[in-house]
């Protein structure tokens, strides 16, 4: 399987719903609270891949930190692997969290 070319946030912005704003999270957010993934309710979130290499090289450890970094990831494998639609226009983030969060992750 070849890797994806990564999605530009310019790209990312031209889909993006009307009304929407979309959020840019790094990996401080997602270390702090790793469910912040679904605290977005209708808009949209990208993670940019230097937060998910950073997410990577936190995970090692006891510390809360840690702990998140590893949950985080845990919920972007289970969205992105029961993605149904291409992960270029976004993956809903319904139906894995809480069911006000109907925005779409772009990676």
């Amino acid at each position: 399987m070849s890797p994806k070319k990564p999605v530009s946030p310019s790209a990312v912005i031209t889909r993006l719903r009307a009304n929407l704003k979309l959020f840019v999270l790094d990996s401080n957010v997602l270390m702090h609270d790793a469910t912040s993934l679904f605290h977005f309710q209708e808009h949209d979130i990208y993670i940019p891949t230097v937060t998910l290499e950073e997410l990577d090289d936190n995970k090692k450890g006891m510390s809360e930190v840690a702990r998140n970094a590893r949950q985080t990831s845990r919920f972007l494998d289970a969205i992105v692997g029961s993605a149904v639609t291409d992960i270029d226009n976004g993956i809903s983030l319904q139906l894995h969290g809480n069911k006000d969060a109907t925005g779409r992750l772009f990676l």
